[in-house]
C-alpha cells in the first residue's frame, strides 16, 4: 500500500468519524424527545385510559365512571393492567423505532468498513 492510499483511507476514516459525531448530536436530541413523549393505552372500550412517558413511568389513569359501575374490582384491575401494558407497549415501539433510525443513521458498517470481513466465520454479518 503506497502513501497516496494510506492517505485516502485515513481520509474516509475521519470523513466517516464526522458523519458519526454529527449523527451522535442528533441521537442526544432524538432520545430526550423521546423521553419527554406521552403514549396512551386504552382497555374496557376506551373507558379506561393509561398515560406513560417514553421511559415507561406511569403518568396517569383515567377510568371512567361507566367503567368503575360495570366491572367488581378485579376485573377493573384486570382492565387497568391491560391500559397500562398497552401504553407502555406504545412507548416501546416507539423506542425501538426510533433505536432503529439512529441505527441506520449512525452507519457504523461504514465506519469500520471492511473490518466485518475479517470476523465473518465468527458470526454473522452485522447489517
Amino acid at each position: 500500500m503506497d502513501e497516496l492510499d494510506k492517505l485516502r483511507r485515513i481520509t474516509e476514516q475521519l470523513e466517516r468519524l464526522e458523519r458519526l459525531s454529527a449523527t451522535q448530536a442528533g441521537t442526544a436530541a432524538a432520545a430526550e424527545h423521546l423521553v419527554t413523549r406521552e403514549f396512551t393505552g386504552k382497555a374496557d372500550k376506551g373507558g379506561i385510559t393509561a398515560t406513560v412517558d417514553g421511559a415507561g413511568n406511569l403518568l396517569a389513569i383515567d377510568i371512567s365512571r361507566l367503567s368503575k359501575r360495570r366491572h367488581d374490582g378485579v376485573t377493573l384491575g384486570d382492565a387497568v393492567l391491560e391500559a397500562i401494558h398497552a401504553a407502555e407497549q406504545a412507548a416501546a415501539e416507539a423506542k425501538t423505532a426510533l433505536m432503529g433510525d439512529l441505527g441506520a443513521g449512525l452507519g457504523l458498517r461504514d465506519l469500520f468498513g471492511d473490518a466485518w470481513h475479517h470476523f465473518r466465520g465468527v458470526g454473522t454479518d452485522p447489517r
